[in-house]
């Protein structure tokens, strides 16, 4: 049997998109890829040693999938892998470079070099943003001003790189086709500062005045202090949008969901609305993402399951609710819930005929079970999830009554089901297996 895979269900393992920017829909193959071989790597170092005339000084961007100080990437489509390096020469204290060199005929040579005036790379990204038919640079340079940097554009044609006007400061910025089109565009998000407000901005590409503009903003929640996770894909047929998951001080996390509405020429977030509590405010970090490989986005909002009094309330699930955005009413559709076990790492889909109070889960060392509920109190077991350690499952300790369902390295997991057949929480042995998932793949 092959398990459905949980992965977007916990933060830890979301990580590569919790930087400073992030291209979801991006192939992470060249990420942090080393020279080709140890002569193209001694040719591109004397290059870099050369433009600083001496000793310089690697820069590693802090944030997003490209993380290495020099990096691969074939920017023209010509299987050929084009290397961008930053650097600071030992005496430029507040300037940067950042150096694009390109293969030619089995030499190395200068494509571009650009100098800013910062003393660190905050990211870098790659995406279709001009009229380029390959992949544009985008890079963020911190400011001294913490969660305020600024975005530069760069483009390469096969022999040079040229810079594009940006300009554009951000806290985090997430690259996209908003519209469907061949081309991204760049959603700029800022945090709120004392000397400016928490807004998202959508950037195009003009290719007039060859640069990028603001084409429109919308406010954002100014109580969010990090911008954790973002996904950029279908909201509904023909609507594409951006689902951004962020944190309050408290640690709690909350959705905004970002989409341009055509018909009004402008940006909308509509889940952010001031003085009201946004229905995605939650405790658990269960982040946005596509689920079910539908290609739509799937927003969770998570409450508690019933419980009859406080000494039950800590070891009580909480269920996870995932629902799609409808742009005609912008309200949450939604399509299943889960019960979550984070200590153990996986989920149990929850049955459709199972009607909202009408169950709750228990969580008890490594069983979670589940019971009917009516009226104030729990009811019968009707079934429950316990994992093993691997060790134990294999010497038969205590795993009579058990049935596997899935086992890694570490854990076995198994399930005993108490349902009566004409129960109406009645679940097949089937239905529990297919019910539940791990958050990844192990091994």
């Amino acid at each position: 049997m092959k398990l459905r895979i949980f992965a977007a269900l916990t933060g830890a393992l979301l990580l590569c998109s919790a930087g400073g920017c992030s291209f979801m829909e991006l192939d992470l193959a060249d990420a942090l890829r080393p020279p080709k071989t140890m002569g193209d790597e001694a040719a591109i170092e004397q290059l870099i040693a050369d433009t600083a005339k001496g000793s310089y000084i690697l820069k590693y961007p802090k944030n997003g999938s490209y993380r290495s100080a020099i990096i691969m990437k074939d920017l023209n489509g010509d299987e050929t892998a084009e290397a961008i390096a930053f650097f600071r020469g030992k005496e430029e204290t507040a300037k940067l470079h950042m150096l694009v060199m390109r293969e030619d005929e089995g030499s190395w040579t200068v494509s571009g070099d650009f100098v800013t005036e910062t003393t660190d790379v905050d990211c870098v990204d790659f995406a279709r943003v001009t009229n380029s038919e390959h992949p544009d640079i985008l890079v963020g340079y911190t400011t001294y001003t913490p969660n305020v940097n600024l975005l530069y554009c760069y483009t390469f044609d096969g022999t040079d790189t040229t810079a594009v006007t940006a300009g554009q400061t951000y806290s985090a910025f997430y690259c996209g086709s908003l519209d469907a089109a061949d081309r991204s565009q760049i959603i700029a998000l800022s945090l709120y500062n004392a000397d400016a407000e928490a807004k998202a901005t959508m950037l195009e590409y003009d290719a007039d005045k060859r640069s990028l503009f603001a084409k429109s903003s919308v406010s954002m929640d100014p109580g969010i202090v990090k911008y954790r996770h973002a996904v950029i894909g279908e909201l509904e047929d023909g609507v594409r949008g951006i689902a951004v998951d962020g944190s309050y001080a408290t640690g709690e996390i909350v959705t905004q969901v970002i989409y341009y509405k055509k018909e009004m020429a402008l940006l909308r977030n509509p889940l952010y609305q001031e003085r009201i509590k946004n229905v995605t405010q939650r405790t658990l970090r269960v982040y946005s993402e596509d689920l079910n490989n539908d290609h739509v986005i799937d927003i969770p909002t998570v409450e508690k399951l019933p419980f009859a009094d406080a000494e039950d309330a800590a070891a009580t699930a909480e269920k996870v609710t995932r629902s799609t955005f409808n742009t005609t009413d912008e309200s949450l559709r939604r399509y299943s819930d889960f019960v979550v076990n984070f200590d153990e790492s996986f989920s149990i889909r929850v049955p459709e005929r199972w009607t909202a109070g009408s169950y709750t889960a228990m969580f008890d060392e490594r069983l979670t079970k589940f019971y009917g509920w009516d009226h104030g109190k729990r009811g019968d077991l009707l079934f429950e999830i316990r994992a093993f350690e691997v060790s134990d499952w294999d010497k038969g300790k205590d795993t009579d009554a058990y049935t596997l369902i899935y086992r890694d390295n570490r854990t076995a997991y198994t399930f005993r089901n108490y349902t009566e057949s004409d129960s109406q929480y009645a679940l097949t042995d089937n239905e529990i297996k297919t019910s539940f998932s791990v958050f990844s793949e192990i091994g």
